[in-house]
């Protein structure tokens, strides 16, 4: 083995590598070069021989290699190539005691091949044409020998070669432990380098795999850190406690459970919060601390839109892990684990039969109530549409003419256009696009659905219904920094107001979410009464949407509504 020469650098081996363009394609380059797997052993694994409960001492994991004689010797394979081992097995469903890669011994060969002609025509280097599985294997021997200087008898024993040199006669074979330390070390030194983040993209893949059907926020938060500790060594989820004085922890993998539970973080999870930026320190937690619980912690905030969801917390093993692309990668993940949250809840309070119902009182420096002071009037909401910019409210102003009305409307800082859309001997009904200043954006941005909203004598009572699971101290806390004189005045479960669950359910699954609106918005604003309150380009205007795009939204949604109404 001393005199082993491969036909491939480092920098080459990264080409071909990359230029693969099916997952198997990359498996197969990855079992040879990273494994020391020949084809036939390759053809012959199964996905129960990647031991699952016996992980190494480093974050790799032993291998039963079953070899053409009929006898078996234990293999390794790094994280990185068992991550895209298991993934492979789940998007393909492949059972454990089925063939992973379903090809022959040659199919193999020729599939290595292929690649190979296709990079050198691509690149113009002569050396990939004449590249093999065996050019592989050999390429992953020399690295460890030479280039990482490890053991050689660690080498022929997961590299499967009958022996090396004379000079390792009697020396025996290398032990399980031994292995562990040896590829241990090197899985330390280049655990979070430049193949960290090609991992953590496949684990940001598996993240969004698991939690597309999750029906519950828990749900979800347990099975994203369950998945990211594929690449980190921990995850956490968490929220604050009442008053902002503690973190909660509402999910966790991998070490140290109780690292946050209950901590008054002043670190880069406060911050994270703060700035809504991903953040990156050490973490020591203290000198009671174990040495696994010491490494580099990052924090992102988990949002939607203006909504916060708390935090996702990860632990890397190494002092290289989170540089630049990573943490864009996280940010992006927060994010989506934020969005995959807002549907959860919205989606609770749509179809669920049970919600909670909070009801708040406020006054102050609120839009509404502003609004109604200005005219001396107590205002009703008769509904509200939730739009990109701000939420559409259509509100019943008791005993007042429409021209002061909407002269105060104008005036007031927070509502952009207006107009009458209905005039009584019990006052005008008005539409007033909400743009700031009201907790209705905030409730909006969370999915609740506003059921009541009074403002008299200077102070509003809002209701609104929110899913059961919801931490209603920590929606108070949010709305009571934004508006200091709101305070929590109830809360309940009870079953939703909205219509029956049939009917729910026909808007929900019937409608898109820009049909659903467009029509809510048209019915409020009294554009199916007769004679219309509203035209078509006076909804249009409202919505910031084309006249051919409101209609195209309105007959959608009247199709869909009629075709589920008439078949049952």
């Amino acid at each position: 083995m001393g005199g082993i020469k491969s036909q491939l650098e480092p920098h080459e081996y990264d080409t071909l590598r990359g230029a693969t363009r099916t997952h198997r394609e990359e498996l197969l380059v990855r079992l040879c070069g990273e494994a020391g797997l020949r084809a036939g052993e390759i053809a012959r694994l199964r996905p129960a021989d990647l031991a699952s409960d016996e992980r190494a001492e480093s974050s790799g994991y032993f291998l039963t290699v079953r070899e053409a004689a009929g006898g078996t010797r234990i293999g390794y394979l790094p994280s990185g190539v068992a991550h895209r081992v298991r993934q492979y097995v789940r998007s393909n469903s492949i059972s454990p005691e089925a063939e992973l890669i379903d090809v022959t011994e040659r199919r193999i060969q020729m599939i290595v091949t292929d690649l190979c002609e296709r990079v050198a025509e691509a690149t113009g280097r002569a050396v990939f044409e004449q590249v093999t599985p065996s050019t592989l294997r050999t390429f992953f021997a020399q690295q460890l020998l030479v280039e990482d200087g490890v053991d050689a008898r660690v080498v022929a024993a997961v590299g499967g070669w009958a022996g090396i040199d004379d000079l390792l006669a009697g020396l025996g074979d290398p032990t399980r432990a031994e292995i562990a330390v040896a590829f241990g070390q090197l899985e330390t030194e280049d655990d979070d380098g430049a193949g960290r983040l090609p991992l953590l993209v496949d684990t940001l893949e598996t993240v969004v795999q698991r939690v597309t059907d999750a029906d519950s926020r828990e749900t979800l938060e347990r099975r994203a850190c369950e998945a990211l500790t594929d690449s980190y060594r921990a995850a956490w989820v968490l929220e604050w406690g009442p008053r902002r004085e503690r973190l909660a922890v509402r999910a966790h993998a991998g070490e140290s459970p109780d690292r946050f539970d209950g901590a008054g973080e002043t670190g880069i999870v406060r911050r994270s919060l703060q700035t809504g930026q991903p953040l990156v320190a050490p973490d020591d937690p203290g000198p009671a601390a174990s040495q696994e619980g010491r490494g580099l912690l990052a924090a992102v905030p988990l949002v939607s839109g203006d909504t916060q969801y708390g935090a996702l917390v990860v632990r890397a093993g190494s002092r290289d892990a989170f540089d630049d692309p990573e943490r864009s990668t996280l940010s992006m993940l927060g994010r989506q684990l934020g969005f995959a949250i807002d549907a959860i809840e919205r989606k609770q309070v749509l179809l669920g039969g049970s919600v909670l119902a909070v009801t708040f009182q406020y006054g102050g420096q609120s839009t509404l109530v502003q609004f109604a002071e200005t005219l001396a009037c107590s205002l009703v909401l008769e509904g509200a549409v939730a739009g990109d910019d701000g939420v559409l409210c259509f509100v019943r102003a008791a005993e007042t003419a429409p021209k002061p009305a909407l002269e105060a409307a104008a005036d007031c800082p927070g509502i952009g256009d207006s107009r009458l859309i209905r005039n009584t001997a019990a006052g005008g009904v008005l539409e007033l696009d909400i743009q700031e200043g009201s907790p209705l954006l905030s409730l909006a941005d969370r999915g609740a659905r506003v059921s009541e909203l009074r403002v008299e004598n200077g102070q509003a009572t809002l209701t609104c219904e929110l899913p059961p699971e919801t931490s209603v101290r920590a929606l108070h806390d949010d709305l009571h920094e934004q508006f200091p004189s709101l305070e929590l005045h109830s809360k309940q479960k009870r079953e939703a107001t909205r219509g029956t669950l049939d009917t729910r359910g026909v808007l929900d699954e019937e409608l898109t979410e820009k049909q659903r609106t467009v029509i809510q918005a048209a019915y409020h604003a009294g554009y199916f009464e007769w004679p219309r309150e509203s035209t078509a380009e006076d909804l249009a205007d409202s919505m910031d949407v084309s006249p051919p795009t409101l209609h195209n939204h309105l007959r959608s949604a009247q199709q869909n509504l009629l075709d589920s109404v008439l078949e049952h």
